[in-house]
């Protein structure tokens, strides 16, 4: 049967298996200029797996009071949303490397982000208004959701524009703010042809001037958060365009790691946020030819699984996290656990509902809908977005 297959060896039907049709804006342009396909980088996509769960991780501490020893990587996982920005910019570089129709450009983002953000929004209001319910027929006051232009101002992705005073699905945020980022990056890659060290030189010291007067926490969803993401979204832009020649495996792994404990450091010593970004970017640098000991390992099948995926994990998991929680805990005392099992089995369970959740939501919306929206046949990967 089907479901007794692991999650990491399922294969969509109608989906071709080879790495190179795995994005569909390098296909059409391949396919045009009678060119051959860009490969996946497949690491980024096992990276962006692991970033999304760091994400959930982030979003469960605030559900106990006990937490594990490893949970306090999680106390600042906000930034991995940082690491989705770099990767974003890198990826549609070089997706977009060679040629951007903006008409297909804008359509391919839209398809590719819009219908699971409505779908994980409308989710989250039928679950909210459910548990709602419930606290009504037990003799509860109700969760106080805030005035409807919150909820529609979301719907149309612009709470990262704009103040709410009740924000629903708290990650698309970071959708919100990479819409922006779309509208520019068409503006941005004809200017970086004509003007290449104008412009590349004025962006480099625009981030650097954010990341400089930011100050300590880049734990920013509304007011600055675009130019956070922009920040993120440039540099990713930048390091596609000075990107060298393919390292040695031996070099590869030696940055890989060093950026892995630096992150690590960084998410665990009192620092600046803005101290990992260089972590991240090299990271991404280090990774982008699938070479070198953390890159394979990105690379493998039940990691880059994850990765494809990272955005039903990322859109998902609130409304998901949200509804185990709420039955977990007014049923766990019941059995009387001690407090670290308990911790344990809870956030197995979430992770694993969570994944099991954005299997289904991969499957049945997010594939389906591109399809319909692309106007294409299911033939193809889609290049996801850096949530």
């Amino acid at each position: 049967m089907r479901w007794r297959v692991p999650f990491w060896q399922r294969r969509e039907p109608g989906i071709v298996a080879c790495a190179t049709a795995h994005y569909p804006e390098a296909a059409a342009r391949g396919a045009r200029q009678g060119t051959s396909l860009q490969n996946e980088i497949r690491s980024h996509t096992g990276l962006r797996g692991v970033a999304a769960l760091c994400v959930v991780g982030y979003h469960q501490q605030f559900m106990a009071g006990y937490k594990l020893p490893f949970e306090a990587l999680f106390h600042r996982a906000y930034l991995m949303v940082d690491l989705f920005f770099v990767l974003s910019g890198f990826v549609l570089s070089y997706v977009y490397s060679q040629k951007i129709d903006v008409r297909s450009f804008y359509r391919a983002r839209f398809a590719r982000i819009y219908p699971l953000h409505v779908f994980a929004l409308l989710t989250l209001t039928v679950v909210t208004f459910g548990l709602n319910a419930l606290r009504i027929l037990k003799g509860h006051a109700p969760d106080d959701l805030g005035p409807f232009s919150d909820w529609f101002e979301q719907l149309v992705l612009l709470n990262a524009w704009l103040p709410a005073v009740f924000e629903w699905n708290k990650p698309s945020w970071s959708i919100s703010a990479e819409a922006f980022a779309y509208l520019l990056f068409p503006l941005v890659m004809v200017a970086l042809a004509r003007w290449p060290r104008a412009v590349a030189g004025s962006m480099l010291a625009g981030v650097l001037l954010f990341y400089v007067l930011i100050g300590t926490s880049l734990d920013i969803s509304v007011g600055l958060a675009i130019l956070r993401c922009l920040a993120g979204f440039g540099l990713g832009m930048l390091l596609f365009r000075w990107r060298q020649t393919p390292l040695p495996d031996a070099s590869a792994s030696a940055i890989q790691l060093a950026a892995l404990a630096w992150i690590v450091a960084v998410l665990l010593l009192p620092v600046r946020d803005p101290l990992i970004i260089p972590a991240f970017v090299g990271l991404v640098f280090a990774t982008w030819r699938d070479k070198g000991l953390l890159a394979k390992m990105l690379a493998a099948r039940p990691v880059h699984r994850l990765g494809e995926l990272s955005y039903s994990i990322y859109l998902m998991h609130y409304a998901v996290g949200g509804l185990v929680g709420f039955a977990w805990f007014r049923t766990i005392h019941m059995i009387g656990l001690p407090v670290v099992i308990e911790r344990c089995l809870f956030l197995a369970c979430v992770l694993a509902t969570v994944i099991q959740v954005s299997a289904w939501t991969y499957r049945y919306v997010e594939r389906p809908f591109q399809d319909l929206l692309r106007g294409r046949s299911r033939k193809v990967e889609v290049a996801a977005p850096a949530p």
